[in-house]
Order: C-alpha cells, then structure tokens, then sequence
C-alpha cells in the first residue's frame, strides 16, 4: 500500500460524511405517479372514443356530435339528430332480489314490484319507476346515451357522487340490444356501483329518490 493510500484512509477516518439518502422509496412513489398518470390519460381516451362510437353508430347521428358527459359505467352522447327507437323493449329475465349477485339497493328501502336480470345488471320496476344497477368497479363503460342537441343534459351532484341529469327524451344502448326510448332519467356512481333511474318527475325529485336509495 502506497504513503498515498494510507493517507486517504486516515483522512477518511476523520471526515463526516453523511448518510447516502434512501432513494428507493422515492423512485417507486415517482414511477407510481406516472403509471397513474398514464392510466388517467387512457381512461380519458377511452372515454373519449366510446363518445365517438356512441355518436357514429347512430345511423342518423353521424352529421355531427355535439358534446359528451361521462361518469363511471354510463356516457351521455349529445348529437343533432335521434335514430329510431323502439319503446317497451324487454328488461330481461325475471329473479329475485336474492338472485342478484351483489346486494340491490331500494329506493327508501322499498321491495320493488318485479326484479329482472339483464344488459349486464339488474332493473327493479316500481310504480311509475325503472332503477338500473349494475358493478362498474372494473371502469368499463355500459349504458350508452344519445340525446337530441336541444336536450337539458347537466352534471349534478348525488349525496356527494357524481352524476348526470338528461330532462329530456333520449335513447338507451344497452348491451345486446336496439336503441330503447327513455324519457327523464338520472345517471350516478354510488360506491361500486353506477345506478339509472327513470321517471316522469324534474331534477329535484329525482335527486330525492336517488338520495333516498340504500
């Protein structure tokens, strides 16, 4: 060992020389943060094909597509001109509330008249009411709207989650079946969940309703 060597290792021996920092953790929190952020950008681009799709794919519609809303599991596509509709479609098998493979929420915890599985989720039919349910915790988009240009399409808010109000007539696309006429309806996410309701009442008391599922 050379008088040049020795003398690094003494001076070595007297220097404070702080801890290295621990870069580990702070690599995987940056690399999350843009994987997150690569996510939040493919959603936005999905959300925004599946509003071209909806829009395209009404024969009718294709001049021109106005605008979109989106939340979780539902897309409202505005478009200058309606396709043809077809009322009174069927909602789809008849079951049970205890058939259902998550737990059905009830407006004010009441049993609806009929229970039908179908288009991906569950419908309860009451007096004058239609409430849809389905599990959109995987993202994936299944109610598809498209309404006239002139329509009273806004976002609201449902106790807290989001939603979207259409006051106005409209067409359903649901899995597996035609464009299906719709009058008032409301769209919101609700935990797992993204619900539909439709009836013939205002925004107000559509909000009432929807605040008072559970």
């Amino acid at each position: 060992m050379t008088d040049l060597e020795l003398e690094l290792r003494d001076l070595a021996a007297h220097l404070d020389i702080p801890a290295a920092p621990k870069l580990v953790g702070a690599v995987r929190t940056r690399l999350a943060r843009r994987r997150r952020r690569r996510r939040v950008l493919a959603v936005a681009l999905a959300t925004g094909v599946v509003a071209l799709a909806v829009a395209f794919a009404v024969p009718s519609s294709r001049a021109s597509l106005l605008r979109f809303f989106h939340v979780r599991g539902a897309t409202v596509t505005l478009v200058d001109r309606l396709p043809r509709l077809t009322p009174g479609t069927p909602l789809g098998t008849p079951t049970s509330l205890d058939g259902a493979r998550f737990r059905l929420l009830l407006p004010s915890g009441r049993t609806p008249d009929q229970v039908y599985a179908g288009d991906g989720g569950y419908w309860l039919r009451y007096p004058g009411l239609l409430l849809f349910e389905f599990d959109s915790s995987d993202g994936a988009t299944l109610i598809k709207k498209a309404t006239g240009g002139a329509a009273q399409v806004d976002y609201v808010d449902v106790g807290g989650e989001p939603g979207i109000w259409i006051g106005s007539r409209h067409a359903v696309y649901l899995p597996g079946g035609p464009p299906r006429a719709s009058g008032h309806a409301l769209i919101w996410q609700h935990g797992p969940l993204t619900l539909r309701l439709e009836a013939a009442v205002g925004l107000r008391r559509a909000l009432a309703l929807a605040r008072s599922v559970r």
